[in-house]
């Protein structure tokens, strides 16, 4: 009850989380782009009015310019009272107004200003309307101002003036003329002299209406941050008779954002408030709601919890049958309650069908020589030790029950049959036709006899292809290897169904030998006739020297697998160089490598040459860390080549995630971990967490440690006959 209350009060708490959460999401969704809008609608709006303002008292200034600057210092003084309009703006910090002044070249002469810095900019002690010369941040830009707009102005004016001209000149050659044609001429010519002034002055008027910023001024992409200054400026054109140029000044407006920047902040602060006004509002609201109605759904869940629970403390779960959970209500939990119920079904369907498999595994591993617990269980690993040899086998099966298999016989104290069977596929069928190859192996060598008849090993093979052949199985076949050994003078006769790979250490040579027997069918693939006419089974003799050692296994140990990982331990494709291309023992694409015969043969050597061998791992997540393996305290024993094969294999699969804690389980036997405790010199970085396995005393577990799957059996059984001395 008390487990129960406090997952209540967490329950609540997760909805009033949930809640507070999606209404923040909610709000935050849907004013984070209006107040965005809104700002930017406001701050745009503003920006807008402040240039179309000043783009009106400039346009007001500019004409008032315009008529007093042909004047001179005769037109100084009203001049000096044009820049007091900036006074309807607000945001005006000054206004300058610049132009030519007679005897001077230049067009920047201050004629009118009420800038408070302008000491700083002009180049005379005291300012001088009409003489002193202004220096500031348009002065860099001032000539190419000057020269665009004239540019414009000749291009545009120039025909226009000089017709006007003309016919100014022809008006005053006719002035004295009093005869009715003169008379008559004399007013058609003023007539277009007045037109083409108009047009002038409408030309002018148009390059003038340009407003220039400085820099450049945008009301959609001023932010708060950026400039806060600007000048605002226009030109003044005319044309005088005297002069050569349309471009007479220049009138500046500097204008300072900071009031209306200060005016979308207070307003951005207000809209903020309301906001969270209505963000309190909405979470008032949804924590109630919550709580109301998680006290609605405690109650059935307080059911599943209960049946939850059962079905977790009860470790047999086919007694969970007939056990189900009852929910009155018609809603989502319900169905829920009744998913559950029918997930119980599923576990007691499948705990019974995994009671068989392992029933299943169990009856396959009674055919192999393996050695027995208290308990009469099979376990990994067998051996037997007679005068002259030493036997040593393996058996670690992958998921359920699979077509490994090997065995050895003593048939008379000197002779020893040994089978290596590999049938095809997993699961029952590959079971089965294990079964019967172990039988008929066993029925054919019980009542063997050395004599001729006893020495035709391959009769085994045709009657074991035979049978298997005439179930009819549908892609099933039996790859197996068998070996009569004569224990005395080592000749091993070997014949093979499909499986033609065998391998010897050779004590002489100091290295393992891969030998190749004929190529033949596997078992089931084809009758016996036509196997026949394919030139049939047959026997090989070689001879099995003192301290060699006869390894048969099937491909489980070489075709090993370890998925690659980036160093954030995901899943990659190895990527270095071309599609397909060699990289190391694999292809550039591949997603794994494989424990290869390289590794294979390289770990037996240094086995027996008590050696060091070291592992390397390509695309390893964790960096350039490789295996090390110490075989010197090792005697050269079948047992010693196998046990370090199978240990190098499992932690060639293994791989330390930091994220892996308690819960990252990986099943090893105790055989292998006594073997890698002895030999393995970064046992205490990968194997230190090791917790008991209550179920199956074989086996222990790693933690904090992960490994990829094994994919196949892992099968192998090795015979070394013993040196002379030993004998």
């Amino acid at each position: 009850m008390v487990r129960l209350q406090k997952r209540k009060r967490g329950l609540r708490l997760k909805l009033a989380s949930f809640t507070i959460a999606l209404v923040l999401l909610i709000v935050i969704m849907i004013s984070t782009p209006i107040y965005i809008l809104i700002t930017r609608m406001q701050r745009e709006t503003l920006l807008q009015g402040l240039q179309d303002s000043s783009t009106v008292l400039l346009e007001g200034l500019a004409s008032s310019a315009r008529a007093y600057l042909p004047m001179g210092d005769q037109g100084a003084l009203e001049l000096g009272f044009l820049p007091a309009q900036s006074r309807a703006l607000p945001e005006a910090n000054y206004v300058t107004i610049t132009g030519f002044r007679a005897g001077s070249v230049h067009s920047d002469h201050v004629w009118a200003t009420n800038d408070p810095d302008i000491l700083q900019k002009i180049d005379t002690p005291e300012y001088r309307p009409g003489e002193s010369r202004i220096t500031d941040a348009l002065t860099p830009r001032y000539e190419q101002i000057t020269a665009e707009i004239e540019s414009r102005a000749r291009e545009a004016a120039d025909d226009l003036f000089r017709n006007i001209m003309e016919l100014t000149q022809e008006s005053v050659s006719l002035a004295l003329r009093t005869d009715e044609e003169g008379m008559r001429r004399l007013n058609d010519i003023q007539a277009s002299i007045r037109s083409l002034e108009i047009r002038f002055t409408e030309i002018l008027a148009e390059i003038s209406n340009e407003i220039g910023i400085y820099p450049d001024f945008s009301p959609v992409n001023i932010y708060e941050k950026g400039e806060r200054v600007f000048i605002f400026f226009k030109p003044v054109m005319y044309h005088q008779n005297t002069e050569d140029n349309y471009f007479q000044g220049l009138v500046r407006l500097e204008v300072s954002l900071d009031s209306i920047m200060d005016e979308i902040l207070d307003w951005q602060i207000a809209l903020l408030r309301v906001i969270l006004v209505v963000a309190l509002i909405a979470l008032l609201i949804g924590i109630t709601g919550a709580f109301i109605f998680s006290a609605l759904i405690i109650r059935p869940i307080k059911k599943l919890v209960n049946h939850i629970e059962i079905i977790r403390d009860t470790e047999d779960k086919t007694k969970l049958a007939g056990i189900n959970i009852q929910i009155k209500s018609k809603d989502e939990i319900a169905i829920l309650g009744n998913t559950i119920n029918d997930m119980t079904l599923g576990l007691v369907k499948a705990a019974l069908a995994a009671s068989d498999l392992s029933i299943g595994k169990e009856i396959q591993k009674k055919f192999i020589p393996l050695e027995m617990d208290s308990h009469g269980n099979k376990q990994t690993s067998g051996s037997k030790k007679t005068p002259c040899l030493d036997f040593f086998g393996y058996y670690e099966g992958a998921k359920g029950v699979s077509g490994d298999y090997f065995d050895y016989l003593d048939l008379d104290g000197r002779y020893y049959a040994i089978i290596k069977c590999d049938a095809a596929g997993k699961g029952i069928p590959a079971a089965f036709i294990m079964i019967q190859v172990a039988t008929m192996f066993i029925n054919h060598f019980k009542q063997w006899k050395p004599d001729d008849n006893g020495m035709q090993i391959e009769k085994a093979v045709y009657h074991i292809n035979d049978f298997i052949e005439t179930l009819g199985f549908k892609e099933r076949f039996a790859a197996f290897t068998l070996c009569l050994l004569d224990s005395t003078t080592g000749i091993m006769r070997f014949c093979n169904a499909g499986d033609n790979l065998i391998h010897i250490y050779d004590a002489s040579e100091g290295k393992i030998k891969t030998i190749t027997l004929p190529q033949t069918p596997a078992a089931g693939v084809l009758p016996n006739l036509m196997v026949e006419k394919a030139g049939g089974y047959k026997v090989q003799s070689i001879t099995l020297d003192h301290g060699d050692i006869l390894l048969l296994y099937t491909d489980g140990i070489e075709e090993g697998k370890r998925k690659f990982r980036s160093s954030d331990f995901k899943e990659i494709l190895c990527s270095e160089g071309p599609v397909d291309k060699p990289h190391g023992n694999h292809l550039s694409g591949q997603a794994d490598e494989e424990m290869s015969s390289e590794r294979v043969a390289d770990i037996i050597n240094a086995v027996m040459a008590k050696k060091t061998y070291i592992m390397k791992k390509y695309h390893n997540p964790e960096g350039d860390m490789e295996l090390q393996f110490d075989f010197s305290a090792c005697e050269g024993t079948a047992e010693d080549v196998i046990m370090a094969l199978v240990s190098a294999e499992k932690m060639f699969r293994c791989y330390k995630d930091q994220k892996a804690g308690v819960d990252s389980k990986i099943l090893v036997d105790r055989k292998v971990d006594e073997f890698l405790k002895n030999h393995f010199l970064q046992y205490r970085h990968y194997c230190v967490h090791t917790p008991e396995n209550p179920e199956n005393q074989t086996y222990m577990y790693y933690t904090h440690i992960m490994e990829d799957e094994q994919y196949d059996d892992i099968t192998i059984v090795g015979i070394k006959r013993k040196q002379d001395l030993e004998v």
